[in-house]
């Protein structure tokens, strides 16, 4: 028996390459990291407090976050990669798309600075067909019903049947009104 070619017949050779892509997400999550715990330690705390407090598990996800993030960066520096699904069809070793990253990270920007503005439902069609357009969908209309039809469904959930404020806009405000 070859002990080889069967060795190495379910896995990867580990590469040495390092994937900036993954590097950049690996630091950006821990960034996100410190921001939980730096912004958990703002939480009042009632003078009561005898238990684990309200602070507890925003620290605790904090830190975990943090954690996932240096891990995940040490394990891209080691050259370490996964070993990819045989249904995946994505080519492992293909650059980053940095265009499509600057595009989704404006999406998400405009959505958090237009919520308010006009309304949720609006924000996040206008968000889905961003997003979907940095992707690679053919065309913006149909994303963006798409976007608008699954918006105004999940705010009418939330608002009128879970009593979450969520800002509509004017007109989805007005025509929902009665019910």
């Amino acid at each position: 028996m070859s002990t080889g070619a069967n060795a190495s017949a379910g896995t990867e050779p580990r590469t040495t390459a390092r994937n900036t892509g993954e590097l950049v997400l690996a630091l950006l999550l821990a960034a996100l990291g410190v921001y939980l715990l730096v912004d958990a330690g703002a939480i009042a705390v009632p003078g009561s407090t005898n238990t684990l407090g309200p602070r507890f598990f925003p620290y605790l996800v904090g830190g975990l976050t943090v954690a996932t993030g240096a891990l995940l960066a040490l394990r891209v520096l080691r050259g370490d990669r996964a070993a990819s699904d045989d249904s995946e069809d994505v080519d492992p070793d293909a650059p980053t798309d940095w265009r499509a990253v600057a595009v989704i990270a404006v999406a998400f920007l405009a959505h958090a600075l237009l919520i308010n503005v006009i309304g949720w439902p609006l924000a996040v069609a206008l968000m889905f067909a961003a997003v979907a357009w940095a992707l690679g969908a053919v065309g913006i209309v149909r994303p963006f019903l798409i976007g608008l039809a699954v918006g105004c469904i999940a705010w009418v959930v939330f608002v009128k049947a879970l009593n979450v404020a969520l800002p509509g806009g004017t007109v989805l405000e007005f025509v929902t009104s009665w019910f």
